[in-house]
């Protein structure tokens, strides 16, 4: 971009942001404001054709011995978003040159905290709490028939 072609985007931008020029970043890319500097070497990334295999990792066996490893990718996840990146910015379809598509995002899992003991065995202690008052009036009963037969067993048999 030329030096009057750079003030006339800065003008641009500080008419349709209503800030002074000195705070604008001239690296920002603002799509339609602002141009974003692509690299030569990274356009020409984007010429090429991939194949499927160009972005997975391979298990190859290196010698005579048997001895394998896993063989790094040819195209690193950090380059393929960029490729992908470069690609949105430049109206490129990422199909085109045969990149995969975006793997859908995961679901975070929510697991809930381990708490205390106390808290944790809550519900069963309030569950079982509630049902031995249900039956309170019965275990009462029991009791005190228990203590009426301990009463006639301790009475000795004869009246004197």
């Amino acid at each position: 971009m030329s030096a009057a072609a750079g003030k006339v985007v800065r003008k641009k931008i500080k008419e349709t942001l209503k800030i002074p020029t000195s705070l604008i970043d001239h690296s920002v890319a603002m799509k339609g404001i602002a141009e974003k500097h692509i690299s030569l070497q990274k356009k020409n990334h984007l010429d090429k054709q991939y194949k499927p295999s160009d972005f997975k990792p391979k298990f190859q066996y290196i010698n005579m011995f048997g001895r394998a490893r896993w063989k790094a990718p040819r195209v690193s996840l950090r380059k393929l978003n960029d490729m992908r990146k470069n690609c949105e910015y430049l109206d490129i379809d990422p199909h085109s040159i045969g990149l995969p598509d975006k793997p859908p995002k995961k679901v975070l899992r929510t697991k809930p905290n381990k708490g205390k003991k106390h808290e944790r065995n809550a519900p069963e202690r309030k569950a079982k709490i509630e049902k031995a008052l249900e039956e309170m009036p019965k275990t009462i009963e029991t009791w005190r028939l228990e203590k009426l037969k301990e009463k006639e067993k301790s009475k000795p048999s004869l009246p004197f």
